[in-house]
């Protein structure tokens, strides 16, 4: 695991002439960094002509890294192949849904399933490792770069054989697999493991089933891949930290994460609108892995040819690095050094531009550097406090993107609820069926529609045992093929819920229905709403309005299970209802926030044996006044305020502390 904290940049050698080197590494250094990325993106270097390996132009470089002082992490470079390979051998290349060849001339065009594909990435993994197996200044390795980054699937005929094979292990006989597809709807019977194909064009909707496990196929395959290198790297050198940056459509995270000793994210604030969203792979990435990496940090407006980015405004990169350390980063890399004057990312740009000096960019990652000299060495290891998690599932996240589209702005409540717990204050995490739920107080499993008796048996043992669990519309009313389960909604969740469900209707994008509290308050549903029937629950909030199909029926209802209780909302929520019903929720537990800001505020607070560490972050371009008791700032941008509160500047950052 991380021993300590790694401030670096990605560094591409082969963008730049030699005698640029020794000046890049020595600025680099004194910078005040401690490590460098090197060589995802080189394979046509390291492997010019097939079988022929090269190594001068990285063991110089590394050799500079070691007069600086700089640790290295090396990429396996496979994920973007020389022309030679693509030439001599096409079957390693990806096919779209309409079975085209990807052809030579981007990146991620290779194929997990094409046996040559595997026997090449095999062989550069096998020489870059035996070559730096001693090599004591590299001391990570990131496997490939952004799996199912821009293309998450692959039609060619090597997938095909491998799809057959990999149902073939799961189901065993062609009779279960029959029934795990229910295909005797439409006639799609098969006889045979032949007759079977991936997904392909067809007149009408695809076998619902079928998609599912072509996902779990696709990411097993990623999985496995992801295995096959690590496996490699670990027999020539076991102190080597394995990681990969980035979870993208059909990768199954806690199965990738198993394969590697830490995970790690790139962080790209210029994707998102909120400071909310922003941090959803944050949270994503910690509730993975603590500490994980961040392998790209954005240091720049990023572009490519169809888009550019806005320029962070001054403070802003500083402010997006440390909210990356705030949640838990114990390794930060910045995208990248330099920005490259040519290929598709030479408006992708780096703590320098092209022209070499220095930048107001670079300014703020060494002011940032310094400031993090500051904090005590328990810092790092303080991990984030729990309260409420968000729980998440591979197959229904499937779903949502693949299966029960009709959905559409419904999908991905769980971002939204995480979002809002985040702006009030309240510490949130993701999690997993699988995962560790200690020390969680409130879990929030929004429409989970597949689910399985060990889910329900383990929700039911967290209620029981004194939680706070929020079910979502639809939930419990499929099994884990795909299945509508032949219960009354919520189908394995009605006993636990208290609630059967007796009607229900879509709304249209522009429709919403609201349901009013007993004392007053009302809150706005989308997309899907359905009447309830208490079971053994209580109604806390019936519909309003003129709909007959739901007549002031219950729209929330609450039970108590044990010492716990589960709360049933009976339909598709918005950014204002997740706001309104979080806030009801947390108040009723009567939790607090130990910092009192504004939702532009966002406060991450982590406990080590001695100390809370408080990092509060302005993602404002105004001052913001905080209410804190008992804390010392140890570093940032505060000063004391009337009547004892403190004024964060704007885009500001501050580490308090204080006794737990």
């Amino acid at each position: 695991m991380l021993d300590r904290f790694y401030y670096g940049v990605c560094y591409y050698p082969e963008h730049w002439p030699v005698k640029q080197h020794g000046d890049d590494i020595r600025r680099i250094a004194d910078a005040g960094f401690n490590c460098v990325r090197l060589g995802e993106g080189a394979w046509w270097y390291w492997e010019p002509r097939e079988g022929h390996f090269q190594f001068d132009l990285f063991d110089a470089v590394i050799d500079l890294c070691r007069e600086a002082g700089l640790g290295v992490i090396l990429g396996t470079p496979t994920y973007a192949a020389p022309a030679w390979v693509s030439q001599k051998y096409p079957q390693v290349l990806r096919w779209d849904y309409h079975r085209t060849p990807m052809a030579h001339g981007s990146r991620r065009n290779l194929n997990y399933t094409s046996p040559a594909y595997l026997e090449l990435s095999d062989r550069v993994c096998t020489a870059l490792a035996s070559h730096y197996a001693k090599e004591r200044q590299v001391f990570a390795w990131q496997l490939d770069n952004e799996f199912n980054c821009h293309m998450d699937a692959s039609y060619a005929p090597s997938d095909t054989a491998a799809f057959r094979l990999w149902l073939r292990k799961r189901y065993r006989t062609i009779d279960r697999l029959n029934a795990a597809w229910g295909t005797r709807f439409w006639s799609q019977v098969y006889d045979n493991w032949d007759q079977i194909d991936l997904p392909h064009p067809t007149a009408t909707y695809h076998n619902p089933s079928q998609l599912l496990d072509e996902t779990r196929f696709i990411s097993d395959c990623v999985v496995a891949f992801a295995g096959r290198q690590a496996t490699i790297l670990r027999r020539h050198n076991r102190r080597w930290l394995i990681t990969h940056n980035g979870l993208f459509p059909n990768v199954d995270g806690p199965k990738l994460v198993s394969k590697l000793d830490f995970f790690a994210h790139d962080q790209y604030p210029l994707f998102h609108k909120t400071w909310g969203a922003q941090a959803a792979g944050l949270v994503t990435a910690r509730s993975l892995s603590f500490p994980f990496g961040v392998m790209e940090q954005q240091s720049g407006p990023g572009g490519q040819m169809e888009y550019l980015h806005r320029t962070p405004r001054p403070n802003e990169m500083r402010l997006w690095a440390f909210q990356s350390i705030a949640h838990g980063a114990g390794l930060l890399s910045y995208f990248c050094w330099q920005t490259c004057p040519f290929g598709s990312e030479q408006h992708w740009h780096g703590l320098i531009d092209q022209d070499g000096r220095d930048t107001r960019r670079l300014a703020e990652a060494e002011a940032l550097r310094s400031e993090l000299d500051g904090l005590p060495r328990d810092f790092w290891g303080a991990a984030p406090t729990r309260f409420a998690a968000v729980l998440r599932d591979y197959d229904n996240e499937a779903s949502d993107r693949r299966i029960s589209t009709y959905n559409k702005s419904g999908h991905w409540e769980q971002y939204r609820w995480q979002t809002e717990l985040a702006k009030a204050h309240v510490p949130s995490d993701f999690t997993w069926p699988d995962g560790d739920w200690g020390g969680y107080r409130l879990v929030i499993a929004p429409h989970l529609q597949i689910m399985d008796p060990l889910l329900v048996k383990r929700l039911t043992s967290f209620v029981r045992a004194g939680g706070t669990l929020i079910l979502g519309a639809q939930s419990g009313t499929m099994d884990r093929n795909g299945h509508v389960v032949r219960l009354t909604p919520p189908g394995l969740l009605r006993s636990l819920a208290g609630v059967e469900v007796e009607d229900w209707t879509t709304l249209a994008p522009e429709e919403s229905r609201e349901a009013t509290f007993s004392d007053g308050q009302s809150v706005h549903f989308t997309t899907f709403i359905e009447r309830l029937r208490l079971r053994g629950a209580r109604a806390t909030a019936r519909w309003w309005g003129d709909d007959p199909l739901l007549e002031q029926s219950p729209a929330v209802a609450q039970r108590t299970v044990g010492r716990g209780r589960v709360i049933y909302v009976g339909g598709y929520l918005g950014h204002p209802a997740i706001r309104t019903l979080s806030r009801r929720c947390v108040a009723e537990m009567k939790f607090r926030p130990l910092v009192a800001a504004s939702a532009d505020v966002e406060i991450i607070v982590r406990r080590s044996k001695k100390s809370l560490y408080l990092c509060v972050l302005n993602h404002s371009a105004s001052p913001q006044e905080l209410r804190v008791d008992r804390a010392k700032a140890l570093f940032g941008d505060v000063k004391a305020a009337a009547g004892g509160a403190i004024t964060l500047a704007a885009h500001g950052i501050a580490v308090l502390s204080r006794r737990p």
